[in-house]
Parts: C-alpha cells; sequence; structure tokens
C-alpha cells in the first residue's frame, strides 16, 4: 500500500515543491521508498510500502517505456498476473514484476475499460505527457481514498486530506454539509469532504482532466445495483458450491505477496473464516492477530483465541486498556484527516499495530456484513411491518424511556439503545427508517448543536438525501437487496473502509477484503433475499458454506460489534464522549468560525 500526491498549474511549470511536502506528510503510508517527478506542468509524488517486486525497478512514479504516460498508485490489482500474460500475448515487453506496471500498461492498452479487467482495491493518477491529459480512478467500493482540489489555475490530488491541505492555494473553508452530515451519520458522505471545496473521487469512478483544464469528464465505470436484478436460477446446493469456490479463489489470490501474510480474527464467523481459507493453502506458519478489553461485556479474546487454537495458528493478541485507549481516541482526532466517530478506529488503531510489528499483509472479513445480511438492522427492517401499525403516541412513549435508560447500560449496544433507536426509525417510512437505525443526532438535536440559524441549512443538507438518491436508483428490487445496496454505497464505502484505511496506514500495514472481490460481490448480489436473511437468521447462506470449516460455538455466536468502551473510560476520567470525538470539529469552528 501507498501514498501519492500531484499537481497541476497551467499558468505555471515549475516544480510543485508542496508535492514534496505531502509526501513527507503520508510517510506512514509508504515508509520503505520515496519518488518525485516534474512533467510538463505536472509534478508527482509517490510514498511506497513494498509488497508486490520490493526492487527498486517498481519504483513509483513509474513512467512507459516510450515516456510517453507515467503513473503513481496506491493499491493491488489481485489479477495482474493473468492481465499480464494477456498483456504480453500482445506484444507488451514487462521490465519489472509489479502489478504497478500491469496497470500501466492495461490502461495504455485497453484505456479507461481496462478499470472493468481491475479485481483488487486502487486508487491512481495516470498523465499522459503527450494528450496533456491526466486521469485519475478508484476501487468498485472505495478502498483506496483520492481526494482532489479543482480552480481555473490548478488541480491537486493526493492519497490523504491533511497532506493535500498543505497546499496554499486550496482554500481552507470548512463545508456545513459536511458537518451537519457527519453529525448526522459520525461519517461524511462522498463526494463531500470537511472542506467546502475539496472532494473525494467517489467509489468506482474516473475523472480525466484536460485541454488545460477546460474539459472535466467524471463517469461512474461499475454498477453494483444491476447485478441485483439479475438472480441465479440455481438451487440452493448449487449456490452453496458457486460460493465456496469464488471464497476460496478470493482468498487464494490475496495471499499472493513478497512478503509474509496473516491475519485479524476476531473470533467471529467473517475473520474466522477467513482464517480457515487460509490455513488450508498456507504452506507456513499463520500468523492471527486480535484485540480485547477488561470490559467483559467488549472482550472478544476468548473466541479468537478459541479459533485459533481449533485452526492451529500462531495468536498474537493484546488488552487496550483505559488509558491507551483515550491516548489513541485522542490520536485518531489527527489521524483520522476529518471527523470521524466510529469508536471501533480504536481497537483497529490497536490492533493494526500489533499486526505491524510482525508483518506488512493481513486479510480481514470485512464486507461480510454488508454483502450476506450480518447486521440486526436487517433484522430490524423485518420487526418494522410488526410494529408499524403500533398508535405513534406510545412509540414516542417507548422512544423516551429508551432514552432515559440508555445512559445506565454497560453493554455495546444494549436493549435500550436499540429500542430507542427502532422506535424512532418506525416513525417514517421504512427507507428511512433504515437510515435512521444508525443515525446519531436528529435534524432538531443538530440545530441545538449548531444553532438555530442553521436551521434550513441542517434539513436542506440532510444526509437522507444522498441515502434517498441510492434508494431510487433500486426501487425496483425487494426491501433487502435495497438496503443492502445502499449500505455498501454509504456506510461501507465511507464509514467501515475508511477506518480500516486510515488505521492501518497509521502503521505502514496493508489489510486485504476476500469478502469484497468483484467476483465474489457480482454473485453474492444475484443470490436470492430469502438465502441471506433466512427468517431470522441473518448470513444464513454464509453460515451453511462454512459449517463444516467452523467449530459450531463460532457458528451459533451471537453477533457482536468491533466496538470500544469509550463512554465508560471517558466517565471515569470526568471526561464527556461527544465533546472529546467532537474536537476536530469544534476547535475549529471556534478557530475559523464556520
Amino acid at each position: 500500500m501507498c501514498g501519492f500526491a500531484g499537481k497541476i498549474n497551467w499558468k505555471s511549470n515549475t516544480y510543485s515543491s508542496v508535492i514534496e511536502k505531502m509526501c513527507q506528510k503520508m510517510i506512514n503510508r509508504g515508509p520503505d521508498d520515496y519518488g518525485l517527478i516534474h512533467i510538463d506542468n505536472i509534478t508527482l509524488g509517490h510514498r511506497r510500502l513494498s509488497i508486490i517486486d520490493c526492487s527498486s525497478r517498481a519504483k513509483q512514479p513509474m513512467k512507459s517505456t516510450d515516456g510517453r504516460f507515467h503513473i503513481v498508485y496506491n493499491g493491488e490489482i489481485y489479477n495482474f498476473k493473468d492481465l499480464k500474460l494477456e498483456l504480453e500475448k500482445n506484444g507488451i515487453i514487462f521490465n519489472t514484476t509489479s502489478d504497478t506496471e500491469v496497470l500501466l500498461y492495461s490502461y495504455i492498452f485497453w484505456g479507461n475499460e481496462c478499470l472493468n479487467r481491475f479485481n483488487g482495491m486502487f486508487s491512481f493518477a495516470i498523465w499522459d505527457k503527450e494528450k496533456k491529459e491526466l486521469f485519475l480512478a478508484r476501487d468498485r467500493f472505495g478502498k483506496k481514498p483520492l481526494y482532489y482540489y479543482l480552480s481555473d489555475k490548478i488541480f491537486v490530488f493526493a492519497s490523504d486530506l491533511t497532506a493535500l491541505m498543505l497546499d496554499e492555494e486550496i482554500p481552507k473553508k470548512y463545508s456545513y454539509t459536511a458537518l451537519n452530515c457527519y453529525l448526522a451519520l459520525g461519517y461524511i458522505l462522498s463526494p463531500y469532504t470537511y472542506y467546502k471545496d475539496v472532494s473525494k473521487l467517489e467509489a468506482a469512478t474516473y475523472l480525466i482532466y484536460a485541454e488545460s483544464g477546460k474539459k472535466i469528464t467524471k463517469k461512474k465505470y461499475w454498477d453494483y445495483d444491476n447485478f441485483f436484478r439479475t438472480k441465479t436460477k440455481e438451487d440452493i446446493n448449487s449456490i452453496s458450491m458457486h460460493l465456496t469456490d469464488l471464497l476460496h479463489s478470493s482468498v487464494k489470490k490475496r495471499m499472493i505477496s513478497d512478503v509474509p501474510v496473516g491475519a485479524f480474527l476476531s473470533g467471529g464467523i467473517d475473520s474466522s473464516s477467513v482464517v480457515a481459507i487460509m490455513k488450508k493453502y498456507h504452506n507456513e506458519p499463520l500468523n492471527t492477530f486480535s484485540i480485547g478489553f477488561s470490559n467483559i461485556n467488549y472482550n472478544e479474546l476468548p473466541y479468537a483465541e478459541h479459533v485459533s487454537k481449533q485452526i492451529g495458528t500462531i495468536h498474537h493478541s493484546a488488552i487496550c486498556e483505559r488509558e491507551e485507549g483515550i491516548k489513541l481516541l485522542n490520536d485518531a482526532i489527527n489521524i483520522f484527516d476529518e471527523p470521524f466517530a466510529d469508536n471501533s478506529m480504536i481497537p483497529m488503531l490497536k490492533l493494526s499495530e500489533l499486526a505491524s510489528r510482525h508483518l506488512k499483509v493481513v486479510l480481514s472479513g470485512d464486507g461480510a456484513d454488508e454483502i450476506f445480511a450480518g447486521y440486526i438492522t436487517y433484522l430490524a427492517d423485518k420487526y418494522y411491518d410488526y410494529v408499524k401499525i403500533i398508535p405513534d403516541f406510545m412509540k414516542r412513549i417507548f422512544i423516551g424511556t429508551g432514552n432515559f435508560f440508555t445512559r445506565f447500560e454497560s453493554k455495546k449496544i444494549g436493549f435500550f439503545y436499540k429500542q430507542k433507536q427502532f422506535f424512532y426509525g418506525t416513525l417514517y417510512s421504512k427507507q428511512k427508517a433504515h437510515y435512521l437505525w444508525r443515525m446519531f443526532f436528529t435534524p432538531e438535536e443538530r440545530i441545538n448543536i449548531l444553532g438555530n440559524q442553521y436551521r434550513e441549512l441542517v434539513y436542506d443538507t440532510d444526509p437522507y438525501h444522498i441515502f434517498n438518491k441510492y434508494y431510487q436508483q433500486v426501487k425496483d428490487l425487494d426491501c433487502l437487496d435495497q438496503n443492502l445496496y445502499v449500505d455498501a454505497m454509504t456506510w461501507l464505502t465511507d464509514d467501515i473502509l475508511v477506518k480500516i484505511d486510515r488505521a492501518s496506514m497509521q502503521y505502514g500495514l496493508e489489510v486485504r477484503s476476500p469478502y469484497l472481490d468483484v467476483d465474489l460481490v457480482e454473485y453474492a448480489a444475484s443470490i436470492p433475499s430469502s438465502l441471506k436473511l433466512h427468517g431470522f437468521t441473518t448470513k444464513y447462506i454464509l453460515k451453511k458454506i462454512i459449517k463444516n470449516i467452523l467449530p459450531e460455538k463460532i457458528i451459533k455466536r451471537k453477533k457482536s460489534g468491533f466496538n470500544a468502551p469509550v463512554n465508560s473510560w471517558l466517565k471515569l476520567n470526568n471526561m464527556d464522549e461527544f465533546k472529546t470525538l467532537n474536537k476536530y470539529v469544534f476547535d475549529n469552528k471556534i478557530k475559523h468560525n464556520i
């Protein structure tokens, strides 16, 4: 994994020294090597984490043999060897064994159609010296970040928002829309960022910047929703076999590396199934990693250790104690380059640091919940129909009692918290209810936080408008498929994968997600909803195909989120969770009067 940055200045062809500063800021993303070039009106910089072809031949920025094309790239293309063979048959000669060179020549040979051939996680930029054209692209689920700023004079881009903002030509005005989104959800939806004039390139999207900045093209190259519309005709046994083959293939692809590979292991079925499959194809001792807490309501170590013993891995674990957790929380405010309130970032930071002591690459179970319907919110969608008939005044009573008693709960997500969120959702449509299950602050609560002068803005820029846009795209699908699609476009891309990337890259660790393999997710979308949420059994088809490789205790175990006991930690230190998590937001709000 790596980090890169670049700047085009149409008014000058001088070297942009700020790119060097950006790359220095991203040293954690690529501690192994550094490269910088200036061609015509563009300066490109790169920080490298060496995993495939660790030699200096694979150094970036990399150029084509004729010197026309230059690339900076962050990610892994898991099918690069197959693509390389195809390109070699068409006369292309390679000078390295890296996937970077394969990506570059794939673009040269196939143009933007190369994106549909890639199976992996990536963001990259390619400069065409002859056309004076820049091509940017991001992978299907946005695992790898890419930010950019555009004006009539300059175009600046980087893998890291904090690094990007080192450029003094970029305005530093904060975005009310992003702030409203953050207070509603705890994260910021694409394409918004915390800065008004800076954007994220959306997942599964490419951008072409050409003709001295006069022409910009931005287009999606992959439509996930289409794969839900064509359901497989296979019976359940055939589906199970097909899915098993795809999952094994995905894990094997992600074990390709020129450095050792390990795995995160929580003791849940997602990471445990990945580890069990890895062990089947791993000839060397397999290292696994997990994090726990002294608070037994949050501690999953016994489950992880049970799986490790059953499968036979070299297991590494650690307890995240209160003082360390609070320190990590404060560190995270700077590590996460814009406001982010998912407190599972704390164990993810600790876990990444632990794993990075031993290796550079790990596999994880992320993505399975969004692909196979693993969250309790999908059950809530089913219960919705049963309680819709309850009068609204009674629902409001349940909301009030839930809100009152939530403060006394010690569990991760206690009964009264679920009660409050659930009944609040049932006051609205089924689609909006699904959005509300995970909402942090209601519009009126956000107005109380920001001030009544922002009332109109809060409602006009409510993030539900983005969710509703996605719902409209899939209104012909059944309820579960709609929610799986919308969650993948929002929660997965802008919360889960952001957390993994920022936490792991802080320690120069690459995390690979077999459940997000393109062949696997496209096929999983075609599986009937009833085989994902079967009655009230979540991830039914996944549990069916892994029952022979995992202990029954693990498969039947109730799902537990990867959260930290932040509230109890802070209370013991006389600190407030809301104020601590939002220090980034409101310190800057006061300083810059946004």
